[in-house]
């Protein structure tokens, strides 16, 4: 296995790429180097697990087109915001104008002094949730004081009534979703799921000033430069965003082909974004019930609760070594031999379909990294090797030392996250 290097593709340049804290993220130097290893200037790439976008803002910086897909709606619409350049003027000028209007909503600092060791009663969430547009959030008491729920209603209903177009307006509403997990209870930092910790606990004891009208402030100014840099950087290429499930592309893309797919699969059982992103599916309106949430729940990649009736769990491996993993979680439960299964099934049908639209001989790049699921030891590289084998012929395995600190540490599942691996497939032609 050879070495990826990738010093002479780092940048000062920040771009859009740190509006939404996301975890298991792409190293930016990491993916221009496989974006120029692997395509050409005009190339059309696909990402069907696009996260956050980090790949498709590489992609049009460098004059790749370029679409993103993802089943979670918040990782879509961040990167839908993240690649749409806006005129830095236009933007400051329509910052300037939502902060005049911010001024005759939100909270004198003294009162903000106040509310770090007090709050307000409970019952005023429900006495203005119609007029503010408060979200159906189960339990919102839990994940957020009060006032702090009432003054994000506040703010999100400045941004959604303001004189802005659709693409300002979406650019304030990420940065607005960017500082939820800050202005909750949540603990920001795990990044397995969705939690009030112990250490928030005590925070809130000391007594925590929580300012959401300051938090947003200071992020839009931040990402202001950002975009600043995106749009001086940009070409003319072209990036489209949808929401939608890997493993049924062509109900997605229609006949749509590409020269080449770049991604980073989800890990087994390792990021729970479903659970992550609850707070910002609410407050983005992309959830109004529980129902909602659990019919979504079922359309992710990885996670670790599979219903017995699940289709997925119908499928069959011609792998010796796909079946010895399933038969080592069925030794210890049921529930595992579920997951074990649904997660192979899962990524082997998004092969496929990746298969079906990439163009003759095109390339499939995927940058994993190694876990253990139930003890077991399991290597990324050869599990994908044996997904792809009915489509593609590997072209080689890179490998290089994980640059996201987000994710530097063991997870639970031992996911290998100190090392990420390459592999590189090309379609193979029909005989």
């Amino acid at each position: 296995m050879g070495q990826l290097y990738f010093s002479r593709y780092r940048s000062d340049f920040r771009f859009t790429h740190y509006l939404f804290r996301f975890p298991a993220k792409f190293h930016p130097p990491a993916i221009r180097c496989l974006i120029d290893r692997y395509s050409t200037r005009g190339d059309s790439i696909l990402d069907p697990f696009c996260g956050s976008g980090t790949l498709l803002v590489e992609g049009l910086v460098l004059g790749r087109n370029v679409v993103g897909v993802d089943v979670d709606p918040v990782a879509a619409f961040i990167s839908r915001v993240k690649t749409k350049p806006i005129a830095p003027r236009r933007l400051e000028s329509d910052f300037q104008r939502l902060r005049d209007a911010l001024v005759k909503v939100r909270r004198p600092p003294r009162e903000y002094k106040r509310l770090k060791h007090e709050d307000l009663s409970p019952i005023a969430i429900a006495q203005f949730s119609e007029r503010l547009g408060i979200p159906p959030i189960p339990n919102i008491s839990h994940w957020f004081r009060t006032y702090v729920a009432l003054d994000l209603a506040k703010l999100r209903s400045t941004i959604l009534h303001g004189p802005f177009d659709s693409r300002v307006r979406d650019f304030f509403l990420g940065c607005f979703a960017s500082i939820i997990r800050n202005a909750s209870n949540a603990d920001p930092v795990p990044v397995s799921g969705l939690e009030v910790t112990s250490h928030m606990k005590r925070l809130d004891e000391e007594g925590r000033y929580i300012d959401p009208f300051e938090l947003f402030e200071k992020r839009v100014e931040r990402e202001i430069n950002g975009m600043r840099e995106f749009w001086e950087n940009t070409s003319k290429t072209t990036a489209r965003i949808c929401r939608g499930d890997a493993a049924a592309l062509r109900s997605t893309l229609g006949l749509e082909k590409f020269d080449v797919v770049i991604t980073s699969p989800p890990y087994n059982t390792a990021v729970d974004y479903y659970r992550r992103h609850t707070l910002e599916m609410y407050w983005l309106d992309f959830v109004q019930s529980q129902d909602e949430r659990i019919a979504l729940a079922r359309r992710y990649i990885g996670r670790d609760a599979v219903r017995q009736d699940n289709h997925r769990l119908r499928a069959k491996f011609e792998s010796g070594y796909i079946e010895r993993l399933i038969r080592h979680a069925k030794r210890i439960s049921p529930a595992k031999e579920r997951t074990v299964t649904h997660y192979c099934a899962s990524m082997k049908q998004s092969l496929d379909q990746i298969a079906t639209v990439l163009r003759p001989k095109g390339k499939a790049v995927f940058v994993v990294g190694n876990s253990k699921w139930n003890g077991k030891r399991v290597r990324a590289t050869r599990l994908l090797v044996e997904l792809a084998k009915p489509h593609f012929d590997v072209v080689e395995c890179l490998s290089y030392p994980s640059q996201n600190r987000y994710m530097s540490y063991e997870r639970h599942n031992g996911a290998d996250i100190n090392r990420e691996y390459v592999v590189a497939f090309q379609k193979r032609t029909k005989v």
